[in-house]
C-alpha cells in the first residue's frame, strides 16, 4: 500500500478506525491515528501493553494487502 493512501485514511475528519491486513495473514487495528507514523517504506504503530509499557510494531508498507473500515461500536 502506498504511503499517501494510508495518510488519507489517517487524516480523515472525523477519523474512522480501520484494520490493515498483512501478507502474512495477520491484521492490525488502527483505532488512534496519533499512535501511527508512516514513513517512506514502513508504518510504525504504538500499542499499549500491561501497565504503562508500550510496544511498537514496524510494518513494511509492501506487506499491507488491504484496508477495511471498522464499524463503530454502539
Amino acid at each position: 500500500m502506498r504511503r499517501d493512501d494510508l495518510n488519507e485514511y489517517l487524516d480523515r475528519k472525523p477519523f474512522r478506525p480501520f484494520r490493515l491486513y498483512l501478507s502474512t495473514g495477520a491484521f492490525v487495528d488502527i483505532r488512534q491515528p496519533q499512535l501511527v507514523h508512516v514513513s517512506h517504506s514502513v508504518l510504525t504503530l504504538g500499542q499499549a501493553v500491561e501497565g504503562d509499557q508500550q510496544r511498537f510494531l514496524v510494518i513494511a508498507l509492501i506487506h499491507i494487502v488491504w484496508l477495511e473500515l471498522l464499524v463503530p461500536l454502539p
